[in-house]
């Protein structure tokens, strides 16, 4: 009678066992795994359990998110962060532009004087390469004369000369960046004339 008890114990003790669930998972390289215990990693991502057939008994649902779905999550709420200020920026500038004229004439001549006062300084900027232009004449002359004399020019010839041609580069430059000034403005009131045009013809005030 004892040792009956004591079977009877031993198979209680085993039925646990044999009726333990099966888990399956999909890890975040796409593989699949059956184990009859949740790796501790695994917690949260989502699992199914499994009865002896095979059968699904219990669905768990994910509740957190792979290192790499979270950085695409946050790129995406980047991305449309920046989408919806793009279009709050878009309409402070129509608001602007329709408060700002009454017809494509008045752009065209903010535009014109945009780019007269872009002329002017071009104007400016050339008349300073001019004089910069004579003094580097000026001073290669002396220089070249002198050493064809066969004397050594003096220090203060060549200190000009490459005064001269520092300032040649520097208005050169500015000059560049002035015609690309002109360039800008003629875009960017172009661009203005078709949005007006084109928020004119939809009514919009």
């Amino acid at each position: 009678m004892a040792r009956t008890r004591v079977v009877l114990g031993l198979l209680c003790s085993l039925q646990p066992l044999a009726e333990a669930a099966t888990y399956r998972w999909v890890d975040s390289s796409g593989r699949v795994h059956y184990s009859d215990t949740m790796p501790p990693q695994q917690a949260g991502m989502g699992h199914q359990e499994l009865d002896k057939q095979g059968r699904v008994v219990k669905e768990v649902e994910r509740t957190r998110r792979t290192p790499e779905e979270q950085r695409r999550a946050e790129e995406a709420l980047k991305r449309a962060e920046e989408e919806r200020q793009r279009a709050l920026e878009e309409r402070r500038r129509d608001r602007a532009l329709m408060s700002s004229f009454t017809s494509e004439s008045e752009i065209d001549l903010l535009r014109d004087r945009a780019l007269n006062l872009e002329r002017l300084q071009i104007d400016s900027l050339q008349a300073q390469m001019n004089n910069a232009s004579e003094k580097l004449t000026y001073a290669n002359a002396e220089i070249n004369r002198r050493s064809a004399g066969g004397r050594r020019p003096p220090r203060s010839f060549l200190q000009m000369r490459d005064e001269a041609q520092n300032e040649l580069a520097r208005i050169g430059e500015m000059l560049r960046q002035r015609q690309n000034n002109l360039e800008a403005i003629r875009a960017r009131y172009e661009a203005d004339k078709l949005r007006f045009r084109e928020l004119k013809a939809r009514g919009v005030r």
